[in-house]
């Protein structure tokens, strides 16, 4: 699929597909659902259609190279196959060694190290095994009343197999997206393939061939050779046994025209995390809005308050109480104080009185209070520190 966005395209007889995205609490995507596919000649506008948790985008089908299951099947079979080998040596090795400890009677097993010239012994613990591909099987031991696994002593293991399918699935989806990557790169979003060609041959290799007609009609072919090799041991990443995988391609025919398919994928996958991201801030954004909204009634019952205190300080038992606390405290009140202090206090209810004025205007005009938000006056304390109260 290649991915619209939000830009202005005129488009003649495509396929169109729109799907919807929704959305989290947390805003990240969550599904994805085909709405409608249609034909016709359509007039894409910039605007994505929404809803506060689901967004619409617009789809045009094109040409994309896939991998074909079967070899796919066959690749993961024989990286599960060679991954159980290498963990079944594993397996050996460790009953072995436990059979051996029990047979001679011990309990657990000890290993030692140098610190600082000298050597130490300590118990080994074995619990970090359980988080591999082993499945440990471990002797039991009385725990405040209940039998739990005791980690210094383990019975027997065998392969797990379930994680090692994992661990080849994986492995193998790895080698398949970038064979696909590589192929896919080679295509333009105008080609069509008419034909695709791969057989599994001997020593780690597969051969393939895709065909495909340009837009203009002109034959192309992508020659494609997938290679690997195996890395065991501390060299691989599980510490088992890692596939390798090494590609050579090229296209033959007809030049490749214009964005490849593979570029325009992760152009697609770019946009939408890029819109994700935005719906996230639009969604916060909307929030903030709603709160932002119930300020104007909300603060002009503050705001009353607070120039009613104002008012009582400058009044005469107000400012009869600023003497009568500063004689007690030993210092002067004198008129010229008083006047200072009539006049900051004044300015101050003046300022409360001009931003009460201003909400209770924005209590009638949400276009205007919309303004200020816009503009990044968009809580509480910064409406206040824009009018010095």
């Amino acid at each position: 699929m290649q991915y619209l966005g939000k830009t202005n395209l005129f488009c003649k007889f495509f396929v169109i597909t729109c799907i919807a995205i929704d959305l989290k609490e947390n805003g990240k995507m969550k599904s994805v659902h085909q709405v409608a596919t249609f034909y016709k000649f359509v007039d894409l506008c910039s605007r994505i259609c929404h809803t506060k948790r689901v967004h619409y985008y617009f789809l045009i089908t094109m040409t994309q190279f896939n991998f074909p299951s079967n070899l796919a099947d066959d690749l993961q079979d024989e990286i599960y196959t060679k991954l159980v080998a290498s963990v079944q040596q594993d397996v050996d090795k460790y009953n072995k060694m436990w059979s051996e400890r029990e047979q001679a009677g011990k309990t657990y097993h000890t290993e030692t190290y140098i610190r600082r010239g000298k050597e130490y012994s300590e118990k080994v613990y074995w619990y970090k095994l359980t988080k591999g591909l082993l499945d440990v099987k471990f002797f039991q031991e009385d725990s405040y009343g209940q039998m739990a696994n005791d980690y210094y002593r383990p019975f027997y293991c065998t392969v797990h197999t379930g994680r090692c399918h994992d661990q080849a699935r994986a492995q193998r989806d790895h080698a398949v997206a970038l064979c696909e990557q590589r192929v896919n790169g080679h295509l333009a979003t105008t080609d069509q393939i008419s034909s695709q060609s791969f057989k599994l041959g001997k020593a780690n290799l597969i051969n393939g061939i895709v065909s495909g007609k340009t837009a203009t009609g002109e034959d192309f072919q992508i020659h494609l050779q997938m290679m690997w090799n195996y890395r065991y041991g501390e060299n691989s990443a599980n510490g088992y046994m890692t596939q390798y995988v090494q590609y050579r391609s090229d296209r033959r025919g007809a030049r490749q025209e214009g964005k490849s398919v593979q570029q325009s994928i992760t152009d697609a996958e770019k946009q939408a995390k890029r819109d994700a991201k935005q719906a996230i801030i639009d969604q916060k954004n909307l929030a903030k809005w709603e709160k932002f909204q119930k300020l104007p009634v909300q603060m002009e019952k503050w705001i009353d308050k607070e120039i009613k205190k104002l008012a009582e300080i400058i009044s005469p038992e107000g400012l009869a109480l600023i003497k009568a606390t500063a004689d007690h405290m030993n210092y002067e009140f004198n008129d010229e104080d008083r006047e200072w202090k009539i006049k900051c206090v004044s300015k101050d209810i003046e300022l409360h009185n001009t931003l009460r004025n201003d909400l209770r205007h924005w209590q009638n005009d949400e276009t205007g209070l919309k303004a200020l938000f816009d503009k990044g006056v968009d809580t509480r304390n910064k409406l206040k520190e824009m009018y010095g109260v």
